[in-house]
This record gives C-alpha cells, sequence and structure tokens, in this order.
C-alpha cells in the first residue's frame, strides 16, 4: 500500500511483474450504442461529441509502434496496452479480435486493459478475452458512474447497475479482472449516494477502481446544466474527503487504479483546482490521516 493508506497502481503492477509497467493508450475507432442510435444519440451528458477517429487496425499498429518506439528510448520495457476511447467491446467479435491483435506488436506487451460499457459484452466476446488473458493480463474497465438508478437516468447513460453486475460476474467467471468507473459529483447524486456506489462496485468483486471527479466539458449537455446554475462541482478539498471515505470502502486488496480525472485545459469549465497530480495524492494522504482512514477500514460497513 502506499504509506499503508490505499494500493495504487503501480504497487500493484510492480508486485505482478516485477518491474516498471507503462501503459500504451490506443484509439481503436469504436464508437457507442448511446453515440450511433441503438441506444441515443446525444451520448452521456458529460460526454463531449466532436468526432472519434475512426482509426483502422493499421492506425491501430502504427499507434502501439510510436508510443512503444518513445518508452523504450526511455528504458521503459513493459507495457500494458490500453484501449481508452469509447465502447471498446461494441463491434463484432471479428472486428474486436481484428482491432486487439493488431496492438499486440511487441514482447514487452504483458496487459491489456480495454475500457467499455457494460452492456455491449456477451459470452463470445469474453470467451475471446478469455483466451487472451491465457497470455496477457486482461483488464475490462466498465463504466459503473453511480449505482443510483435515478442518477443513471439523469445522466443518460443507458444501461443500469444491474448490467454492471452481471458483466463483472460474468468476467469473473472466465478468470478475467474487471476495473469499476467511478464519477464523484454526478447530478443527483449525494455524498451516501457516491458511498453507495463504492459499496456496490466493493461487492461486486471487482479488481480494482478508477476514480474520476466531475468534469463540465465545452460542447457537452452537462455544460448546459452548469450555466443554467442547476449543478455544483465540488472544490479539491471537498474532493479528497469523499474520496477518502470512499477508498475505506474498498477491500485492501482493491487496486486502486486512479484519483481523479484529466480533462484537456482548453475543454475544461469546471472544477479548475491548479493542483498537481502530486499534490493532490499529498493532500488525500494528509486528509486520510486526519480522518484516520486507510483502505479497508469501512469494508462492509
Amino acid at each position: 500500500m502506499t504509506d499503508n493508506l490505499y494500493l495504487d497502481l503501480n504497487t500493484y503492477l510492480r508486485r505482478r511483474f516485477g518491474r516498471k509497467v507503462w501503459k500504451v493508450p490506443v484509439d481503436a475507432g469504436f464508437t457507442c450504442p448511446n453515440r450511433d442510435g441503438t441506444k441515443g444519440h446525444s451520448g452521456c451528458i458529460y460526454c463531449n461529441n466532436e468526432s472519434f477517429s475512426g482509426a483502422s487496425a493499421g492506425g491501430i499498429t502504427e499507434q502501439v509502434k510510436k508510443r512503444i518506439e518513445a518508452l523504450k528510448r526511455r528504458n521503459i520495457n513493459a507495457y500494458i496496452i490500453y484501449f481508452q476511447s469509447y465502447s471498446n467491446t461494441y463491434g463484432t467479435i471479428d472486428e474486436i479480435r481484428t482491432k486487439i491483435e493488431s496492438a499486440l506488436i511487441e514482447d514487452g506487451i504483458v496487459s491489456v486493459h480495454i475500457g467499455t460499457r457494460p452492456d455491449t459484452v456477451d459470452d463470445e466476446k469474453l470467451d475471446y478475452l478469455a483466451e487472451l488473458n491465457k497470455k496477457y493480463e486482461v483488464v475490462v474497465e466498465y463504466g459503473l458512474q453511480s449505482s443510483n438508478p435515478e442518477t443513471l437516468r439523469i445522466i443518460n447513460r443507458g444501461h443500469t447497475a444491474e448490467d454492471f453486475a452481471d458483466a463483472v460476474r460474468k468476467t469473473a467467471a472466465r478468470g478475467i479482472k474487471s476495473c469499476a468507473h467511478i464519477i464523484l459529483g454526478l447530478p443527483n447524486d449525494t455524498k451516501a449516494d457516491m458511498l453507495e456506489t463504492v459499496r456496490f462496485a466493493a461487492a461486486c468483486g471487482v479488481h480494482s477502481v478508477k476514480f474520476h471527479h466531475l468534469h463540465i466539458v465545452k460542447d457537452t449537455e452537462l455544460e448546459n446544466i452548469y450555466n443554467q446554475g442547476k449543478i455544483k462541482v465540488m472544490d479539491v478539498r471537498e474532493y479528497a474527503d469523499v474520496l477518502a471515505e470512499c477508498i475505506a470502502l474498498l477491500p485492501e486488496e482493491t487496486v486502486i487504479a486512479r484519483l481523479m480525472g484529466d480533462a484537456a485545459g482548453d475543454t475544461l469549465i469546471a472544477p479548475k483546482w491548479e493542483i498537481s497530480k502530486n499534490e493532490f495524492i499529498n493532500l488525500l494522504k494528509s486528509v486520510m490521516r486526519e480522518k484516520g482512514l486507510r483502505q479497508g477500514d469501512s469494508f462492509g460497513k
């Protein structure tokens, strides 16, 4: 654990692989059922609607090659391929297989992380990932965001918390790890709701959790709501306070894969904290010590 307070991703990766491991983000050109008309066109209310790239398999290989070459110049030789943008299991099994395998071009690749929605996996796709898991550590990152059904409706998420639980169960049944993506500070969510979302994810048995604070980003429905004064964003101390309590609710072995979100400076409207990640980590540790909290202290409570 980080200073015996929580288990961060770097610590886990060093234990698991015995060396520093670096993420290589990949845009595979997938879309989302909440954008292509299957479930909706506008996406979640916090999602920026600028067009996605539609990367080809060849483009994926070039992305990976370029980024790994840059890492090798820094003597980094172990990599996670991270399919990050949109829903990376939203396609045919042949399309998914082709795109994933076009990224697996280096012996130093040890893991594959796949960001997606819980309503875009099925048995055939998970069976393929189980085969992939025999060679690489596969982690499927499912967007939960909140376990409150009314909040999920308000943010136009298009799936339920039960969909998340079902996807995690089916994923775990095949020996594959799951990561829960949770946004703290969503419209309608109280502090109690945020804590309940973490309890829910823990009860589902996820391997890891990514926490994000709510961003108000340009050209989103959430921007309109914010400009009307209908939503408030947390300041950095408020976020650290609730995050400390969230971490305490998780089992000691759950990996804290992310503590806060990122947004490009030219698209972010709020909050603008003007704090570096290292400064935030120091603040969080200070808050946890003040509260007498460490990961696992409140698990099951």
